[in-house]
């Protein structure tokens, strides 16, 4: 009887991965090259002294016509220099500004406070969000903003790689081209279930239509809130194409302990997922826990689902590690197949026990303050 179940939940689980894959392998979409308009960049920076220079660094090479460009890098009320190399890079550049969060009111906080005061400040038609550890390719706005075909495309998102070749880091990076394939794959196919801010664009009328961050629902992953409103109130599409030049870098996390609060943030923020959206997930997720349990009561019954279960999940991620050049990850993939295995399983039941998270040295659902760790901003 296991055997027969768990055939049918890999079966189920496989088929919905493969429809994903060709998703990802199909997230391609017209563009307008002659769609040049006004564009804001909001960036919120809280004690990011050690990567904001970075990050500006690449900015400064945008190639975009800079009368179209504002960028606001917004000041989360930082303890360290990172006001300071804000500032530095303002005078250099007129089209680059400093803006000093205000104090947090209602439920404006965090981060969404910071980056709504950002978007208040500005007025372009597009507004393009990334995080003050990334690092951007020159022809990232263009190359963004040329997916806006139709009015009723509201958000564009696009693709992040982690840096570093140790094995930590090369699974926490398979791990973000497998959350992104995902995202890429289930847009194509007409599900759309969030981006990420680290590479992410709206379309302001789009942003304002669903009230912005002021009526959104507070969550701790905002740009999950925001790609959520907008693309759910049946108006407004998405597009998150498999776009090699608007490829953003950022930093895996330095341990083990910061991964946790990382991931444990993550499943926070999606406990505000609607009920179709859980239901994608909630087979995948019994699947794991009956193949844990045919691992202890009988090892053989679990090894075609294993396989079938591996087999799709590599064909999710195989696209996007093709388009941006990152197939050197598939020699720690089998150690990626192991953690995820383990914390797709172990975060939700974690995550409905208590949601209390530490993000930025804030705490929220309940969690104390922290001191500054220095941890990756998203």
């Amino acid at each position: 009887m296991l055997e027969g179940f768990l055939l049918v939940l890999a079966l189920v689980t496989s088929a919905g991965l493969l429809l994903m894959a060709w998703g990802a392998f199909t997230a391609h979409y017209d563009t307008k090259i002659t769609f040049l308009p006004s564009v804001d960049i909001i960036i919120a920076a809280r004690n990011e002294e050690q990567r904001i220079e970075a990050c500006l660094e690449s900015i400064s090479r945008l190639t975009y016509p800079k009368q179209l460009l504002h960028v606001v890098v917004v000041d989360d009320r930082s303890t360290d220099a990172t006001p300071s190399i804000i500032a530095g890079f303002a005078s250099r550049y007129p089209w680059i500004s400093l803006l000093k969060a205000s104090p947090e009111t209602g439920q404006l906080r965090g981060k969404t406070n910071a980056v709504t005061q950002g978007i208040e400040a500005t007025h372009g038609e597009i507004i393009l969000f990334t995080d003050a550890d990334c690092e951007i390719p020159p022809g990232w706005v263009e190359n963004t903003v040329k997916y806006y075909t139709e009015e009723n495309v509201g958000v564009v998102g696009g693709f992040t790689s982690l840096v570093g070749r140790s094995g930590f880091r090369e699974i926490q990076a398979l791990d973000w081209f497998f959350l992104f394939s995902a995202a890429a794959g289930l847009v194509r196919i007409g599900f759309p279930v969030t981006a990420v801010g680290t590479n992410l664009s709206v379309r302001r009328s789009a942003y304002l239509s669903v009230g912005g961050y002021r009526t959104i629902p507070f969550s701790v992953t905002e740009d999950y809130a925001l790609f959520h409103a907008i693309t759910h109130g049946g108006i407004y599409r998405a597009r998150i194409p498999r776009e090699p030049a608007t490829l953003t870098v950022s930093y895996p996390c330095d341990s083990w302990d910061e991964l946790y609060l990382q991931k444990k943030r993550w499943f926070a923020g999606g406990k505000g997922m609607s009920l179709g959206t859980i239901g994608l997930f909630a087979i995948p997720y019994l699947l794991n826990v009956v193949l844990l349990v045919g691992l202890v009561t009988d090892p053989a019954a679990i090894v075609l689902p294993l396989v079938m279960k591996v087999v799709s999940e590599l064909l999710v991620v195989f696209p996007s590690l093709i388009t941006f050049r990152r197939l050197s990850l598939l020699r720690s993939f089998l150690f990626f197949e192991v953690y995820f295995f383990i914390y797709v399983l172990v975060y939700p039941p974690m995550v409905l026990l208590t949601d209390a998270v530490i993000w930025k040295e804030r705490g929220y659902g309940g969690a104390p303050e922290a001191e500054n760790t220095n941890a990756p901003s998203v």
